[in-house]
């Protein structure tokens, strides 16, 4: 599969793009005999910022060393503005543990790379980048900082460098869920304003697709899905895809011309499918929770669980289809608690049987 990821300018009113293009053709990358990635075809335009999730194993990670130049690949071109092999220059990277010199500081390290960048004033530049990352510790030993704080370290050195692009593998997997969060986004805006091309790998699809201009999903070293953010998330046909992307439930269903029949409802169908028996792939947001009157089908709790602004429950229907709903918090659902579901009339997707 080729994935081309083109530059999207809506974001930056058409303004030139900093940051340096990068094409991987036919990359191959093998351990121990065991293939980690597989003629991987990927091209990225400069300044877009693309976020690359997948199942552990999945080969991220190594997709990035091999595109920061830290690993080879066995076979295949990696090509970096153009420059290829010892030519192509280096792109820096910010991993989940990144090393770091056992007697460095914190502001040295990053004023050291922002005079480095030939930045006019790199102690003022220091302390914006402080400020962005949210690191008020500047005068420890880098190695003396939490594991969070030494990802905001990172991170702000690596943007001091001033880089035309840059890799983040996890980069804030450490960091509390609010503090990641309001993180993220000043990183990213960062990153848009300087038109910095970025590969962005997380285990946190939600991430993802917050981050992402384009989004690529991985599946046992191969690309399998790329495109924006809601056309990978609608992608729920292929099996591979929609688990990654969250929970999906399989329901048996029956297509006739333009619509679906599931559970005495009739949807659309998303795209043509052939007339008979099929299976409807939802998401848990479109369930509902229904009166017992209600078009749907009944089934029993097995087990609910409190996720802060929402409750997830995994119900057993009376077809024998285990499915996932999101519903509001105030709704506490017990074990083997009766209840009635139903569908969002929404575009239905369906896959054949088998």
């Amino acid at each position: 599969m080729v994935a081309v990821i083109p530059v999207d300018t809506s974001l930056s009113g058409e303004r030139p793009r900093a940051g340096w293009s990068i094409a991987l053709h036919d990359v191959t990358r093998e351990r121990a005999g065991v293939l980690i990635l597989r003629d991987i075809d990927l091209e990225v335009a400069p300044g877009t910022l693309v976020a690359l999730v997948g199942p552990s194993g999945c080969g991220a990670s190594t997709l990035l060393r091999v595109v920061s130049g830290t690993e080879r690949p066995d076979a295949g071109t990696v090509v970096v503005e153009g420059r290829s092999g010892a030519a192509a220059p280096r792109i820096p990277e910010v991993r989940d543990r990144t090393p770091v010199a056992r007697f460095g500081r914190v502001r040295a390290a990053i004023v050291a790379a922002s005079r480095h960048a030939g930045h006019d004033d790199p102690e003022g530049e220091t302390d914006r980048l402080l400020d962005l990352v949210g690191l008020g510790t500047a005068d420890k030993s880098v190695h003396r900082l939490s594991h969070g704080d030494r990802q905001r370290w990172a991170l702000a050195r690596a943007l001091a460098s001033h880089p035309r692009a840059l890799v983040l593998d996890d980069a804030l997997a450490a960091l509390h869920t609010t503090a990641r969060a309001e993180t993220r986004d000043r990183i990213v805006r960062e990153l848009r304003e300087r038109g910095v091309t970025t590969l962005w790998a997380t285990r946190d699809t939600a991430e993802a697709a917050a981050v992402a201009d384009h989004l690529v999903v991985m599946d046992q070293g191969r690309v399998v899905a790329a495109g924006s953010p809601d056309e990978v998330y609608s992608r729920m046909a292929d099996t591979a895809v929609a688990e990654v992307l969250g929970p999906v439930s399989a329901v048996p269903g029956i297509v006739e011309g333009l619509t679906v029949e599931v559970w005495g409802q009739e949807l659309p169908l998303a795209e043509s499918a052939h007339d008979g028996h099929c299976e409807v792939v939802v998401r848990p947001e479109n369930v509902l929770l229904v009166g017992p009157d209600s078009p749907g089908v009944d089934g029993v709790v097995e087990e609910s669980t409190f996720l802060g602004s929402v409750r997830r429950s995994t119900v057993l229907t009376s077809d024998g289809s285990r499915v996932v709903v999101e519903h509001a918090p105030e709704r506490r659902l017990g074990d083997r608690e009766p209840v009635r579901l139903a569908l969002a009339i929404v575009p239905a997707t369906v896959r054949p049987i088998g």
